[in-house]
């Protein structure tokens, strides 16, 4: 039966119960092949990636393979990354380039997707380049992010983000530079992945060097139709921690002070947006945290054939300054820092990442924690195969989990998804 986000929303409170095999059945992950990822918005890219004209970046994600590209009159288009004479996928990560070729028979496309160029066209005789040209997805640019979408008549997207644009408006994410990129590959379910960024429930356990600064039993939250917001306090008296008011104002005045150094304005952020931890869940396969001038975003990514791995995009990002200069695109590939290589835990499986000196204070901080996370999460996946397992339960601190999976069953519902596969809200 399928759910209003309305009723997800007012239910998840409650808390619920989910199906372990959610997380490592082969049919429920060809649910999500066939049901959920056709439907949705994906976000595809930074457009401060693609500068300048010819400038492009490709996105994939099971069958659907996508390409970026940035126009000559400086807008965005993206395009299905294939070409259309025999199926030749065109181009892979990022680059630049004047003309889009394929390899195999060197058709050439324009910027504009338009087919330009076409080797012995004369023994096609009923043939038009017209009709042969890139094909389009509907595209958007909001708040710096491509978003792309599959679907012939798609949700708006200021629909689909349902109020949560005014949010992301706020952090001037398209002022933003990446200094820190990384895909992590994990033996773990995409969603296994996911929701370990949706609660802080785990921190006493998982994360304890987080306890004396983090309110983590006092957290609020936010819907935004399928999308969700967590504000975590920090530097408050806590029954899980021993934090003071003082270090509340020493950690708003130390953001301020950064943000004058740099020239940053963060003159329209209210006080809480400067002490507290916003987390955002931009459905279905994308978080993350923010703070007054950066924020680190996850998004998660579904093996192409493996419900149980998964890979994880790491991008931090800051405002350097008002300089447009030094906003433009910097990223660091290889990193040499000796105390934080997130991912080490992982037997090698996971490429270790540190940062250079600009936001290393940033990532010897969350640099931890993920490695925290990253090295626990494939013992959680084994577990959930385990015959002594039943429903996993979520406790209202969990109500995010809840929600999100509520609305993963409104787009999954349909022939042969049956009852047995489904979130059940707690009485």
């Amino acid at each position: 039966m399928r759910i209003s986000r309305t009723d997800a929303r007012d239910s998840a409170a409650r808390g619920g119960f989910l199906p372990p095999r959610r997380f490592y059945a082969q049919e429920f992950f060809e649910f999500e092949k066939q049901r959920l990822w056709p439907q949705v918005w994906h976000l595809v890219g930074r457009a401060a990636e693609i500068p300048n004209p010819g400038d492009w970046l490709t996105y994939d994600l099971h069958d659907l393979s996508v390409i970026a590209i940035r126009q000559r009159d400086r807008s965005v288009r993206a395009f299905h990354n294939t070409c259309p004479h025999r199926g030749n996928r065109l181009l892979n990560g990022r680059g630049h380039a004047e003309r889009i070729p394929c390899q195999y028979h060197c058709w050439v496309f324009d910027l504009d997707g338009s087919l330009s160029g076409v080797p012995e066209q004369g023994d096609l005789p009923t043939f038009s380049r017209r009709d042969y040209g890139l094909r389009p997805l509907h595209s958007e640019v909001v708040s710096g992010f491509i978003f792309a979408h599959q679907g012939d008549q798609p949700e708006p997207i200021a629909s689909w983000l349902d109020g949560l644009t005014a949010e992301l408006d706020l952090y001037r994410f398209e002022e933003m530079a990446c200094f820190l990129r990384r895909r992590l590959e994990l033996r773990c379910n995409w969603k296994t992945c996911l929701d370990a960024f949706q609660e802080v429930y785990h921190v006493r356990g998982v994360h304890p060097q987080l306890l004396p600064g983090l309110k983590t039993a006092r957290s609020t939250f936010g819907f935004y139709g399928v999308h969700s917001m967590m504000i975590n306090p920090n530097g408050e008296e806590s029954a899980r921690g021993t934090g003071t008011e003082d270090d509340l104002d020493l950690l708003a005045a130390f953001r301020r002070s950064k943000a004058e150094l740099g020239a940053i304005d963060i003159s329209h952020l209210e006080e809480s947006r400067l002490t507290a931890n916003y987390q955002y869940h931009l459905f279905p396969n994308v978080t993350f945290n923010t703070h007054a001038t950066g924020c680190q975003l996850f998004r998660f990514l579904p093996h192409p054939s493996d419900p149980e791995r998964c890979s994880v995009d790491v991008w931090f990002m800051e405002r350097p300054c008002r300089d447009a200069d030094l906003a433009a695109e910097a990223v660091v590939e290889e990193f040499d820092l000796d105390r934080t290589t997130f991912g080490q835990t992982l037997d090698g499986f996971v490429p270790p990442a540190s940062a250079v000196s600009f936001g290393t204070d940033l990532v010897e901080i969350y640099g931890l924690a993920l490695d925290q996370d990253f090295g626990l999460l494939p013992g959680v996946q084994r577990g959930l195969h385990s015959p002594g397992l039943g429903d996993l339960v979520l406790s209202s601190q969990e109500r995010r989990i809840a929600h999100w999976n509520a609305m993963l069953d409104s787009f999954l519902d349909g022939p042969e998804f049956e009852d047995s596969w489904r979130l059940r809200f707690a009485a």
